[in-house]
This record gives C-alpha cells, structure tokens and sequence, in this order.
C-alpha cells in the first residue's frame, strides 16, 4: 500500500512539472490576419503587376499564382510584428504559339465532327477530301506554333523581402531615387536574372552606393500589414527583360510602399 502511495506521488510530481514546463514555454501565438488586410496585400501585388504594364511584344501570360499571408507575428515581447511577405509569380510565354494551339484544337474538333457526318452519310470522297484538308491545317498550325515560340519570361513580385546586392555599374539597367534594378545572372544570354528593387527610404539615393541591402527594422514594423520594400524579379531573354524592366511605372509601385518607419 505504502509502495502504491509513492508511486501515485511521484506520478503527481511528474504531471506537475510537465505542466510548469508547458506554461512557461508556450507556443508563438500568431495574429490571424483578417479577410481585408489579406485583400489589402493583394491589392498591392495586383498594383505592382498594373505598372510593369504590358509584357514584350509577342509574349502572352500562362499563369499567375498568388501566396498571401494569413497570419501575422509579434516581434519579440515588443507591440510591433514582424513583417509579412506576400509575393505572387507569373510565366508569359509565345502569344503567336498560344492562338495556332488553340486554333488547331477548334480545327480539330470541326474536322472530327465533319467526318462523323461524312461516315454517317457513306460519303468516302468527302472522308477523302477531308483527310486532305486536315494535314493541310496541321501543317499550317505547326509552322505558326514554330515561328510565334518565344523563351519564357517568368516575373516575381514580392512584397517585404530580405535583399543585398552588390551595385555593378556594368549590371545596372534602371536607376532612379527610391529604385534600383540590376541583372544578377547573365550566364545564360536566354536566362538572364534581373531584379527590380523599390525602397523609398534606404533607396533614396543610389549614385554612391555600392552595395545595397534591403532587410526588416531591428525593433519590426508598428502595422500587420506594413509594406516597406518591393522586389520585382524577372527571368528571361536579355534584351526582353532589360526593356520591360525600364518601362515600369517606378511612381506606381513606391505608392505601395510607406515612406515612414
């Protein structure tokens, strides 16, 4: 009886201090972001993406995907939080290439049901001339899709982004007060990588820089859904993505960023 006592004891000891130790070290408790600020952060990706304006010449969009943030976190055992980072992507490809795919699939399905017809009336010339007509068109189609295929062009847009480059005079491509942008791979002249930053605050002024970093403040921001820098990042052709990036509208995106910390 008395073995049984100690052992209900220490199995008491046991669960007590597994619950001290549970409350002492909780779990981060995020801030649920609500439905507005989240459509907030999008509508100013959305406002981004408006001022890189039209893609190049013969270049059609295939996707857009966004990554939103639902949660927000305090930053230490202070009032403020740290940043969230929102961030979408988007990959154009041949416009030229699109429309012959999409007009050979309209012609295929015509063609398919003209020869149902032609079956179900015993017509064999007319399966004949079709036939005919078909590889035609496929030819016609194939030649289109060759000459309109472009190398991809694929654009990230991220919102509060940890950034530090070296600033290469040779690599800038776009420099303006709050806004730099640089090619940061060229070893492929199809694959280059050029990024696009925007910072009103430590972007002000550029022309003595040589190497930039964007990061959160030490102490965090004082709004869930603060915005304090914007990186656009394109991956293509040089010449393509070089004259894309020098057509942003640079007033545009900085309006999405606050110029107070």
């Amino acid at each position: 009886m008395k073995k049984l006592v100690n052992s209900v004891r220490c199995l008491g000891m046991v669960l007590f201090l597994f619950t001290v130790i549970s409350t002492a070290a909780p779990a981060a408790d995020p801030n649920m972001l609500t439905r507005d600020e989240v459509g907030a952060l999008k509508k100013k990706l959305i406002a981004v993406v408006n001022a890189m304006g039209q893609p190049p010449k013969g270049y059609a969009k295939d996707d857009e995907q966004f990554n939103l943030p639902t949660e927000v976190y305090k930053k230490g055992n202070t009032e403020k939080y740290e940043w969230v980072t929102p961030s979408m992507t988007s990959r154009f490809s041949g416009e030229g290439e699109k429309k012959a795919k999409k007009s050979g699939e309209e012609f295929q399905k015509e063609y398919e049901k003209k020869v149902a017809e032609a079956i179900a009336k015993g017509n064999y010339e007319e399966m004949g001339k079709l036939a005919e007509e078909m590889q035609k068109k496929a030819g016609e189609a194939q030649l289109a899709a060759v000459e309109g295929r472009k190398v991809p062009i694929e654009i990230r847009i991220m919102l509060n982004t940890y950034q530090t480059q070296t600033l290469d005079s040779d690599m800038i491509v776009l420099e303006k007060p709050g806004v730099i942008g640089l090619i940061v791979d060229y070893k492929d002249e199809n694959k280059n990588r050029l990024i696009v930053c925007f910072d009103p605050v430590t972007l002000k002024e550029t022309k003595t820089l040589s190497r930039m970093e964007l990061k959160q403040p030490d102490d965090g921001v004082s709004e869930k859904t603060a915005v304090l820098n914007a990186t656009i990042e394109i991956v293509g052709p040089a010449s393509e993505i070089k004259a894309w990036a020098k057509k942003i509208n640079v007033g545009a995106v900085l309006a999405q960023i606050e110029s107070s910390r």
